[in-house]
């Protein structure tokens, strides 16, 4: 390659670099190749997401080979549980798989088992599909659940009994597969007891275990029939504990705002009320109010009537004394009036909910720095804040005491940073930020190089005619016009050995150089 190209012009500069200059762009350049095939080894890569878990190894097997066919990328992971395909690709793989009929085999039955109509089955096995297919169906639901991976549903449903007493309950157990890491909540349990109790006849609450890999009890429904349901205790000391926990985080943000993170403490306990209460009162007005009012009235006239003995002891002796005969006239009149009055009653039923506060106890420490003038003012800010009420019995405590130094150092040390969510923007960033130090770096190189071209020696023939003009002083290199081509065969050979060998000639040329000036 001639002298005159561009790349031996650069490889010429590179030879004039001092060796630690070039082992140093060598290490940035290649560090420089080596960033930017991972950021397109990462870029080009296409993202991934799961879109099949808890596979069977057939079924797997099966999968990928669908997928291998159709061209789609994918990977294998999870033992060979799981298949993720590009994200944007997932619900078209889905759609793909399912008109082929993948996967299966693992897939729960659900009551698409009555799709195919069996004339000749028997009673017997119609309830035996039911049964399978509400299972099938029950397991489906369940699987949805984000920290569900598989479950499987066992229901046992009796037979009618003829009398009532002899008849058997419908129970249902639940095992449950969780995801590696991933726990259940209690409000989570509970959704998954109450889903299969609403959705099996027959079916209570009381009826229902659930269990995980594990073989831990999650939920035991027989323990609600007891008079001391421990079920109904934890759930009852959650909700003490989360109320507790909630007064606690509100009262050390407080502080915190106030006297400075680390320099306070905060502990509360709180009694609740979980005793269902139902109080009927009956009240009873001072006014009467009629409540009926009926009136009967009898008259009666007319002449010449005759009236008989008066009752007696005469008449019943037979005397006819006072038998006279009247003749005048007679008129009779007679009223009743009936008035029923009914007492003002208002009966008022109420039905007091559980978890009511009987008793609160706050304790806060200070930190010894806080003045007593603070702390006067904090304890009546503790007591607002928490709803404080002494004639239940609530107490409060407010202490100051020195704490520990190195304890302030942790806490604020376990303070997040918040720098984690700027990570996916680096990620992003990262590309854009190579090509950038690509070019930086190739701009140094090149002003290296063009500072360097000042000091490098001149061409043999313009050194040889300015040789003369160098003598007693440092030699500089001069450009000169371009000089006609050479006529003496000599000189021809000596221009031709400094253009490919620039440098020797340049050695020989001081070296007369310093002759001259020793001389």
């Amino acid at each position: 390659m001639g002298q005159g190209t561009p790349l031996g012009a650069v490889l010429e500069r590179w030879n004039q670099l001092p060796r630690a200059r070039q082992l140093a762009l060598a290490g940035i350049v290649a560090g420089t190749i080596v960033v930017l095939y991972f950021v397109f080894i990462a870029s080009s890569k296409p993202n991934l997401v799961v879109a099949y878990s808890g596979l069977a190894p057939e079924d797997s097997a099966a999968v990928a080979d669908q997928l291998e066919s159709d061209g789609v990328p994918y990977e294998i992971g999870g033992g060979g549980s799981t298949i993720s395909v590009p994200a944007n690709q997932v619900a078209e793989v889905r759609i793909r798989l399912a008109q082929a009929g993948l996967p299966k085999g693992t897939a729960a039955t659900g009551l698409e088992i009555f799709d195919k109509t069996n004339f000749g089955a028997t009673d017997f096995v119609q309830q035996v599909n039911y049964k399978r297919g509400l299972e099938g169906e029950l397991a489906r639901s369940i699987n949805t659940l984000d920290a569900v991976r598989a479950s499987r549903v066992h229901v046992v449903i009796p037979e009618e009994a003829i009398f009532k007493e002899d008849q058997q309950k419908t129970t249902a157990s639940i095992l449950l597969e969780l995801k590696p890491g991933a726990q259940l909540t209690q409000d989570q349990v509970r959704g998954i007891t109450n889903l299969v109790a609403n959705s099996v006849e027959g079916l209570s609450t009381a009826g229902v275990t659930i269990i995980d890999e594990t073989g831990h009890v999650l939920f035991d429904g027989a323990e609600l029939d007891s008079p001391f349901s421990t079920g109904a205790s934890a759930s009852q000391l959650e909700i003490q504990r989360q109320y507790e926990n909630q007064l606690e985080n509100d009262l050390k943000q407080t502080l915190g705002q106030v006297v400075g993170t680390g320099r306070s403490a905060v502990t509360v306990r709180a009694q609740l009320n979980f005793d269902t209460v139902q109080e009927t009162k009956d009240e009873f007005g001072d006014e009467p109010v009629v409540r009926s009012n009926s009136s009967v009235t009898e008259t009666y006239s007319g002449t010449g009537i005759n009236v008989g003995n008066v009752p007696g002891t005469g008449t019943n002796a037979g005397t006819n004394a006072g038998t006279d005969a009247a003749t005048g006239d007679s008129t009779y009149s007679r009223t009743e009036t009936t008035t029923n009055n009914e007492i003002e009653k208002v009966t008022t039923t109420t039905l007091r909910a559980p978890g009511s506060v009987d008793r609160l106890s706050v304790s806060v420490v200070l930190d010894e720095s806080v003045t007593a003038a603070q702390e006067a003012n904090l304890a009546s800010a503790v007591a607002a804040a928490v709803g404080l009420d002494q004639t239940r019995g609530d107490t409060l405590s407010v202490t100051r005491l020195p704490f520990d130094p190195s304890v302030k150092e942790d806490l604020i040390a376990a303070t997040p940073s918040g720098l984690g969510q700027y990570l996916d923007y680096l990620k992003l960033l990262l590309p854009l930020l190579a090509v950038v130090l690509a070019f930086i770096l190739v701009t140094l190189l090149l002003r290296s190089l063009g500072k360097r071209q000042l000091s490098l020696p001149m061409p043999a023939h313009q050194v040889a005619i300015a040789g003369p003009a160098m003598h007693g002083a440092i030699a500089q290199p001069i450009h000169l016009a371009a000089l006609e081509a050479p006529t003496d065969p000599a000189e021809e050979q000596v221009v031709k050995l400094a253009e490919s060998n620039p440098r020797a000639v340049a050695d020989v040329v001081q070296t007369w150089m310093r002759e001259e000036e020793r001389g």
